[in-house]
């Protein structure tokens, strides 16, 4: 049965589909078996768009996933948590590694490579995501709760000595010694770099530990308040800054999309009450039609009253549309700058007619663009490009992004399709059993490396840490109900952000029937047509 906090019961129809579309795993001899058994039939992109046409959305993924499947996603966070606490973490100083990569091949049980002097860094949205991690291990039972508050008041102790600059950490630290690095690879600093949407991972990763951790809420408070989110604030265009060079020279760039990871740092900006809340509105919805871009945006012109000032604020609430479905694109077509502010910002039911919606049709039509192009599996982010040089490269689907520049297509990366659990959790976890029966080399002790080639099925040899991260914060939202969510929901921030988020309502309820069947750009790389023996589902 569905539980009541669903805002609509679900049609009989999409239960059929959830049934579909389930899997199994099966308990043998006492010992897990962590294979997973695929969805009966692949998804139609016709489905993709009948499930976009409701307006309804998940508000409590944990009901829509069966305690098989919740079994399988606790058995991934206890292997992604042995690696983001054992040899992902600096004994000495508890911050994380960039990465690691392996010395053997692929496959279940692997070897580490020990880090190298030039891998031994680190960033602030890596500390604060950490953070958050913590406890997401915690809350899905991989580490204890006084294990993981010993963990989290290690970190904050290591955070209270790191240099800073008006409460903001510096772009890149050293692993091993604590000190700011020019470079990830570069000498130590005294002025370095502040970069915004690095310094909101950092600072959200406080406030879920302020809210999961009561004893250690006043010093990750502290640490909050030192932060003066009005050094990023550009004043006359009324957005953030990309970031500011210690000693008075700002980025030549401002963040200026709403729909983009770096919404993580307007989050706490505004939250802060640092800067007027009238930041909201200084970011657009879609480019201007004006603007080179993949698709002209429809939509509507729309006046909010803003809850601080009272002053009446136009913006034109644009979308595009891809398979019918109806959407306010990213700049690059990924699911990261997408949905990860959503694993700790309650998007889904504090903007459920704007950003919460709009997380649900991105998935969807992500879903949707493989299908459409014959991939056998979906979920294009940020990842590391499988092979000898392992760079990591940006993934994403070009129709789903305003970016005209080519993007390719070749690479999928698990932890997107984990970004994807608490907003879609059926359609994400089939994806999740799909990767793993087409690429079974790719699930290993640790958890998922961290990508594979879908044109040749090579496995990326590594894993990256913020991957890593996102896994397990995702599937501490999707078994344990939004759980991370609910930790900054109570917040200062999340109460001043509150009648914002609520207020607005995108151009995308519903579907575009006139726009018919999307025709999607070839990818960099022709997607390969795979033949698949499924089977059965051990019950």
């Amino acid at each position: 049965m569905r539980r009541k906090d669903r805002i609509v019961s679900l049609t009989v129809a999409a239960v059929l589909f959830v049934v579909a579309v389930g899997f199994g795993i099966a308990w043998d001899m006492g010992a897990f078996d962590s294979r997973r058994t695929p969805p009966t039939e692949a998804i139609s992109p016709s489905v993709w768009a009948a499930d976009a046409a409701s307006n309804t959305l998940v508000t409590n993924p944990t009901a829509d996933l069966t305690s098989d499947q919740i079994a399988f996603l606790r058995q991934t966070a206890d292997r992604t948590w042995n690696f983001l606490s054992g040899p992902d973490l600096d004994p000495a100083t508890h911050l994380p590694l960039d990465s690691l990569p392996i010395t053997s091949a692929p496959g279940a049980n692997v070897t580490l490579a020990a880090p190298a002097a030039a891998q031994e860094y680190t960033n602030p949205a890596l500390i604060g995501t950490y953070l958050s991690a913590i406890v997401a291990a915690k809350d899905t039972g991989a580490a204890s709760a006084s294990t993981a508050e010993a963990d989290a008041a290690a970190t904050l102790g290591e955070i209270q000595r790191l240099a800073k600059y008006d409460g903001f950490l510096f772009r890149w630290y050293s692993t091993k010694t604590g000190e700011a690095l020019k470079s990830p690879k570069g000498a130590p600093i005294t002025n370095g770099y502040v970069s915004t949407v690095d310094n909101g991972w950092y600072a959200q990763g406080l406030l879920v530990v302020e809210g999961a951790f009561p004893q250690l809420a006043s010093e990750c408070n502290s640490l909050l308040g030192a932060m003066q989110w009005q050094l990023l604030f550009d004043k006359a265009d009324n957005v953030l800054y990309n970031g500011y060079q210690v000693g008075g020279t700002y980025s030549k760039s401002t963040y200026d999309n709403a729909y983009s990871g770096p919404r993580i740092a307007y989050y706490m900006a505004i939250g802060s009450g640092k800067v007027p809340g009238s930041l909201w509105w200084g970011v657009n919805r879609t480019p201007p039609a004006s603007h080179l871009q993949r698709q002209t945006p429809q939509g509507q012109e729309s006046t909010y009253m803003d809850p601080q000032s009272r002053q009446a604020y136009s913006l034109y609430e644009g979308h595009y549309v891809y398979d019918e479905i109806k959407f306010v694109p990213t700049f690059n077509g990924s699911l990261y700058q997408a949905l990860a502010p959503n694993l700790t910002f309650p998007e889904q039911t504090l903007a459920p007619t704007s950003l919460g919606l709009n997380d649900r049709n991105t998935a969807l039509a992500q879903g949707a663009y493989g299908s459409l192009n014959g991939s056998p599996v979906w979920g294009w982010a940020p990842a590391t490009s499988p092979g000898v040089k392992m760079r990591y490269t940006n993934y994403g689907v070009p129709d789903l992004a305003s970016e005209q520049a080519k993007i390719n297509t070749s690479v999928v990366t698990p932890y997107a399709a984990f970004l994807a659990l608490p907003v879609i959790p059926a359609q994400a976890d089939a994806d999740i059993s799909q990767i793993m029966t087409d690429y079974p080399s790719i699930y290993t002790q640790y958890g998922f490396l961290d990508s594979v080639n879908i044109t040749n099925s090579e496995v990326a040899a590594r894993y990256m840490t913020v991957s890593q991260i996102t896994i397990l914060m995702a599937i501490d939202d999707a078994i344990d109900g939004d759980q991370l969510q609910k930790y900054v929901s109570g917040s200062s921030y999340v109460q001043t952000l509150a009648p914002y988020m609520s207020m607005e309502q995108y151009s995308i309820q519903g579907i575009d029937l006139a726009a018919g069947p999307a025709t999607a750009q070839p990818p960099v790389q022709p997607m390969p047509t795979r033949t698949r023996t499924r089977r059965v589902r051990k019950t």
